[in-house]
């Protein structure tokens, strides 16, 4: 099947969702793409994509005014009408490619997605979109009082998608009922055919606890984790901690003291990221806590959760009960759950954690069923592929 993707969020060999994409668009033979994005001028990678990133953007006017005081205007504008930017040369180079469907990334909101649909009308085939954030998720740019008839743009366009791809069953409750609507988890790494076994031993002050976190540390993750690791430095010598990741939101006292003390090792590759979580005991995700986040964290699944799984190593959800993840991980008994926002709390389960191997054996083996029965990125693809095959045949 042949997709035009045309997104802020191409497929790239990174995190999150451009990762998946990239797993299922570029890596497997199903789709042939071209791909469109605003971002391609911008993104740096040392490795061969795969694909040609085709870039174009707004009028250089216009991106000027993003930066001048009536910029709070103009992304208004550009949430609500974004399809006026989608320029002919764009309609022209994708009509020769002819493709089946368009797909765009539809959550968070962005002008983009109003371009693919525009796009998606004059190729005269199907929509496809994808909502793996809250439309506001990251950042809102635009004037407050806009905010409610963004959100109403946000919710229409899932009901206009030809197919909607949403990330989790908390995403679609949010959005509600659609004619056409599959729950796509993100995927994650397959687990290695072959690796070294992992055997949990009783940790102490001498052969500490390592924990281990990669992934995005903005917004309230930062925070989160630069609590946690600080009152285990003081209160629990048997863990220690190993992180990585970029957009970090913690103190730069903290962030002078990670890096002198090698707990924080910058961003790193996904390969090198496998590496380092060999040498790891146990893999922390953090949910944010607290009314600002509760609905980001209700509608989104993170990758990190499934990349773990291919990691093959006792994995602690630290998050509240409406999580995505806290759901399934309960529902499977696939990792340690801790719902409170006390960091005592999940620094208690930790050290409890360290002294009990059995526990974490037990964890290893219900991820892999879990992985095994639901998340394995074979079973994730061939439903995608289902369902937009049977969207272009009956379209």
């Amino acid at each position: 099947m042949k997709l035009v993707i045309l997104t802020h969020c191409p497929p790239l060999p990174s995190w999150g969702g451009a990762m998946t994409f990239y797993r299922h668009f570029i890596q497997r033979p199903e789709f042939e793409v071209m791909v469109f994005s605003p971002a391609g001028e911008s993104v740096e990678t040392e490795c061969d994509l795969g694909y040609e990133l085709k870039s174009f953007d707004r009028p250089n006017l216009w991106r000027r005014l993003c930066h001048t005081r009536f910029s709070k205007w103009i992304h208004a504008f550009e949430m609500l009408y974004g399809g006026v930017f989608l320029p002919r040369k764009v309609i022209k180079e994708a009509k020769l490619f002819k493709p089946d469907a368009v797909f765009t990334v539809a959550g968070s909101w962005d002008w983009t997605a109003l371009a693919a649909q525009k796009l998606a009308y004059e190729l005269r085939v199907p929509l496809i979109a994808s909502f793996n954030d809250w439309y506001d998720y990251g950042s809102f740019l635009a004037h407050e009082r806009f905010r409610k008839s963004i959100e109403l743009r946000f919710r229409l366009f899932y009901q206009q998608a030809d197919l909607a791809l949403c990330t989790c069953e908390g995403m679609q409750a949010s959005l509600g009922e659609h004619r056409n609507v599959h729950i796509w988890y993100p995927t994650g790494a397959p687990v290695p055919s072959e690796s070294d076994p992992y055997t949990p031993t009783i940790a102490n002050a001498d052969r500490p606890l390592t924990v281990f976190f990669g992934g995005s540390l903005g917004d309230w993750y930062g925070p989160m984790l630069e609590a946690l690791v600080t009152y285990c430095r003081e209160f629990e010598p048997s863990v220690c901690f190993k992180i990585f990741g970029a957009l970090e939101t913690w103190s730069d006292e903290f962030d002078q003291w990670a890096r002198d003390a090698g707990v924080f090792g910058g961003r790193v590759s996904f390969e090198d990221l496998g590496l380092r979580a060999a040498e790891a005991d146990l893999l922390i995700l953090p949910m944010g806590f607290g009314e600002e986040c509760a609905q980001v964290e209700r509608t989104s699944f993170k990758t990190k959760f499934l990349d773990y799984l291919s990691f093959q190593r006792p994995i602690l959800v630290w998050g509240p009960e409406y999580c995505s993840a806290v759901k399934v991980a309960r529902e499977f008994d696939s990792a340690e759950c801790v719902l409170e926002e006390d960091v005592v709390e999940c620094a208690s389960t930790i050290a409890r954690l360290a002294s009990d191997p059995k526990r974490r054996q037990k964890l290893i083996g219900n991820a892999r069923r879990m992985y095994e029965g639901r998340f394995h990125p074979d079973l994730i693809h061939q439903k995608l592929v289902d369902r937009v095959s049977a969207l272009v045949e009956d379209y």
